[in-house]
C-alpha cells in the first residue's frame, strides 16, 4: 500500500508540476506579445517587432509540438506511423508493415497501404523523423517550422495588398497566437498536420500571386505559383488549386471582361508547373496500387455527396466554427474589415476582390455544396480572414486622439491576442487532473519502456487499447493489435511460425481462456489505462 500511495503520489507531483510548466509559458508568452506590440506601436520599430514576432510564435508553435507527450487520437497517431515506415519506403505508404490477419483495403485505419491521404506533409515528417529521431516533437517539427514561416507570409501579403504596416503587424500577430492553429501544431485537432501542412502551401500561393502582380507579372513568380499550388494539391487535394480562381477572377476584372490571351500565357504556364508537382503521383500510385487508389479517389468524392465519418452539419455549420477559428468576439472585425479595404482608393480593388472572392467561395462550397463537414475545411484561407480582422481592428481606431491612440490601441489588440490564444484553454486541456490525457502520458510510457528486444521480440502483441496498437507500432518496431483473433485463427498462425503477448486487460476487456492458458503465448502484466 505504501509503495503504490508513493507511485501515486509522485506521479500527481510531476502532472501538478507539469501543469505549472503549461501555465508559466503562456504567462511568457503574453509578455512576449505585449513587449512585440509596444515595441511597433510606441517604439515605431517595425522590423524589431516583426524579428521578436517570429520568435515568439516559432517557441509557442515549438512548445505546443512538445506538450503533449503522446500521439493523439484523430488522426495524428495514423499519420505519424505511416511517416515512419516511409523513413525507410519512401515510395510505398504503409500503415501496417506485416499485416498477419485480414483487413479490407476501404479501413484507412487498419489496412496496409495507405493512401488515404497525399504524402508531401509525410514525407516532410519523415524526413524530420529520420534527422531528429522518431518521436512526437520530431514528427511535428515540420508545422513549427511551417507555421513559422506563415507569420511572415501573412505579415508580407496584407503589407503588399494593403500597403498598411500596422494592420500587417496585427494581422501577423493574431495568426501568430491562433488557438486553433497552435492546437493543429500539437496535434490535438482533427487532421492537424495535414492541414497545417495544406493551409501553408494555400498561404504561400497566395502570397507569390500578389508578388507575382507587383513584380510585373513575371515567368519566375509564374512558377513559384505553380509549385506551391502543386505541393498544396499533394498534401490535401484539389482545393489547393483556389488560387486559379482568384487569379481568373484578377485577369476579368483587369480586362473587364473580355479575354485576351497575353495575360493568360503565364497563367498556363503556372497550371502546368503546378501538374507537374502532382501529377506523377497519382499516375505512380494508380500504376503500382491500383485497387487502393481507387478506392481514395472514391472517397474523396463521397466526401461532396456523402456526410462521412459521422461528421454531417449544417449550411451554417463552418459559420458557426468560425468562433472557435477566430474567436467569437473579433468576428464582426471581418466585415468591418473588408468594407474597409473595399472602399480605400489607395487598394487595388481588383486584388481586393479576388482574395475576398476566394473566401467566400471556399465558405460557399463546403457550406452549401459538400455533406461532410469538419472546422479545417475552410483554413486555407484563414490568412485572407486574418488580414480582415486587423483592417477591422485597425480601423476602428482612426478616430482616436493622436496621443490616446498607441496606448489604447496596444491594449485593444493584446486583448485580442488573448482571446485567438484562448491560454485559457490551451491550461485546461493539460490540467494535472485531465484523466483521459493522463491515461495517454501512462499508455505512452509503457508502450516507450516495453522490452521488444527482450522477452518480447518478434511476438505479435494482442488487446491493445482501442487503436492504441498504432501507438506502440510507432514508438517501437513491433506488430501489434487493439484486439485478439479467435481461437482457430490464433492456432492458424501460431501453426504458420509468429509467435505472440498480449496484455493482460484493460477497460473490462478480459483475455479469453485460450489465450490466458497458453503456455506459449506471453503475457504483459503492466496495466493500460
Amino acid at each position: 500500500r505504501l509503495r503504490r500511495f508513493l507511485v501515486k503520489y509522485k506521479t500527481t507531483s510531476k502532472l501538478i508540476f507539469y501543469s505549472t510548466q503549461v501555465n508559466v509559458v503562456l504567462v511568457l508568452v503574453i509578455l512576449l506579445v505585449i513587449l512585440s506590440t509596444y515595441i511597433h506601436f510606441n517604439q515605431k520599430r517595425p522590423q524589431s517587432a516583426l524579428f521578436l514576432l517570429l520568435i515568439t510564435g516559432f517557441l509557442l508553435r515549438l512548445f505546443m509540438a512538445a506538450v503533449d507527450p503522446f500521439l493523439q487520437d484523430w488522426d495524428e497517431r495514423f499519420h505519424a506511423l505511416v511517416a515512419k515506415n516511409l523513413i525507410h519506403h519512401p515510395l510505398t505508404p504503409m500503415l501496417r508493415l506485416d499485416p498477419i490477419m485480414a483487413f479490407k483495403i476501404e479501413d484507412w485505419c487498419c489496412n496496409h497501404i495507405w493512401v488515404h491521404k497525399q504524402p508531401l506533409f509525410l514525407w516532410q515528417m519523415a524526413l524530420s523523423m529520420k534527422l531528429f529521431g522518431v518521436n512526437e516533437v520530431a514528427m511535428r517539427l515540420p508545422s513549427v517550422i511551417m507555421g513559422t514561416i506563415s507569420i511572415y507570409f501573412v505579415y508580407d501579403l496584407a503589407n503588399r495588398w494593403i500597403k498598411n504596416i500596422d494592420i500587417s503587424f496585427v494581422a501577423a500577430l493574431l495568426f501568430a497566437v491562433s488557438n486553433y492553429q497552435l492546437e493543429l501544431t500539437s496535434g490535438r485537432f482533427p487532421l492537424e498536420q495535414n492541414d497545417v501542412a495544406f493551409a501553408f502551401y494555400v498561404t504561400a500561393s497566395i502570397w507569390a500571386f500578389v508578388r507575382y502582380l507587383q513584380s510585373g507579372r513575371t515567368f519566375k513568380w509564374a512558377i513559384f505559383i505553380g509549385i506551391f499550388v502543386g505541393c498544396a494539391v499533394l498534401n490535401k487535394w484539389l482545393t489547393g488549386i483556389l488560387i486559379y480562381g482568384g487569379w481568373g477572377l484578377y485577369e476579368l476584372l483587369s480586362n473587364k471582361g473580355k479575354i485576351h490571351f497575353k495575360p493568360w500565357k503565364l497563367f498556363v504556364v503556372s497550371v502546368f508547373t503546378s501538374l507537374l508537382v502532382f501529377v506523377p503521383w497519382q499516375l505512380y500510385i494508380m500504376h503500382y496500387f491500383p485497387a487502393e487508389s481507387s478506392v481514395m479517389y472514391k472517397h474523396n468524392s463521397k466526401h461532396i455527396f456523402e456526410a462521412l465519418d459521422g461528421n454531417g452539419g449544417t449550411i451554417w455549420f463552418h459559420f458557426a466554427e468560425m468562433s472557435n477559428l477566430y474567436g467569437k468576439h473579433l468576428l464582426l472585425f471581418i466585415l468591418l474589415g473588408a468594407y474597409a479595404i473595399l472602399s480605400d482608393k489607395q487598394v487595388d480593388k481588383k486584388l481586393s476582390g479576388s482574395l475576398i472572392a476566394m473566401v467566400l467561395v471556399i465558405y460557399s462550397f463546403f457550406s452549401f455544396v459538400v455533406k461532410t463537414k469538419m472546422p479545417a475545411f475552410t483554413f486555407p484561407v484563414n490568412s485572407i480572414i486574418w488580414i480582415l480582422i486587423a483592417s477591422g481592428i485597425i480601423t476602428s481606431f482612426v478616430r482616436v486622439s493622436n496621443e490616446q491612440k498607441p496606448y489604447i490601441l496596444i491594449l485593444w489588440i493584446v486583448l485580442a491576442s488573448i482571446i485567438t490564444l484562448k491560454p485559457w484553454e490551451i491550461s485546461d486541456k493539460r490540467s494535472h487532473d485531465n484523466q483521459p490525457r493522463n491515461a495517454k502520458i501512462h499508455n505512452t510510457q509503457i508502450f516507450k519502456k516495453l522490452d521488444v528486444a527482450g522477452k518480447l521480440k518478434n511476438r505479435v502483441i494482442l488487446n491493445c487499447k482501442s487503436f492504441e496498437d498504432v501507438e506502440l507500432m510507432f514508438y517501437k518496431d513491433v506488430n501489434a493489435y487493439h484486439w485478439f483473433p479467435d481461437e482457430s485463427t490464433l492456432d492458424s498462425l501460431m501453426k504458420k511460425g509468429h509467435t505472440f503477448a498480449a496484455f493482460q486487460s484493460h477497460h473490462n476487456q478480459q483475455l479469453p481462456d485460450y489465450i490466458q492458458h497458453n503456455p506459449a503465448i506471453k503475457i504483459i502484466n503492466e496495466a493500460l489505462e
